[in-house]
């Protein structure tokens, strides 16, 4: 009884964090263009240094097979000497052998919920670039 009382405010925090990130741990399933399926799944969210500001909050997520973190892009003006972030996005950019792919997820500025994601691989050596855009995205399991 004694460690389930400590364990409490952990438990307490973790269901506390998809509130405060506006997303949710599970499944967010859209469609393409051209009407095809697409989806990634929420599997964790954090705040590094465990401080719930935007700049520090990373989300765990699977795309393609993948697990990718994403967070929000910072934004550093060195003019107006200001650090900041870009709301509206969570992104994760990873280096490849040729290039790089980049998991952009968009959230609609007035729910601060997930609108849309786009995948894109970016081959640098040959000059070619993909991307898959899904819309409508919706939460369930």
């Amino acid at each position: 009884m004694k460690n389930l009382i400590r364990s409490f405010p952990l438990l307490l925090s973790l269901f506390a964090l998809p509130a405060s990130a506006h997303l949710e741990l599970g499944t967010y399933r859209g469609s393409t263009s051209s009407g095809e399926i697409c989806s990634f799944e929420v599997k964790g969210i954090a705040f590094e240094g465990g401080v719930k500001n935007p700049l520090n909050e990373r989300v765990m997520i699977e795309y393609s097979n993948q697990s990718r973190t994403l967070q929000h892009p910072p934004v550093v003006d060195l003019n107006a000497l200001s650090a900041n972030f870009t709301h509206d996005l969570l992104q994760s950019v990873m280096g490849t052998t040729s290039g790089a792919e980049a998991f952009v997820l968009r959230m609609n500025p007035e729910s601060h919920k997930p609108d849309s994601f786009v995948f894109i691989v970016e081959d640098w050596k040959n000059e070619q670039r993909t991307h898959r855009t899904c819309g409508h995205l919706e939460h369930g399991n």
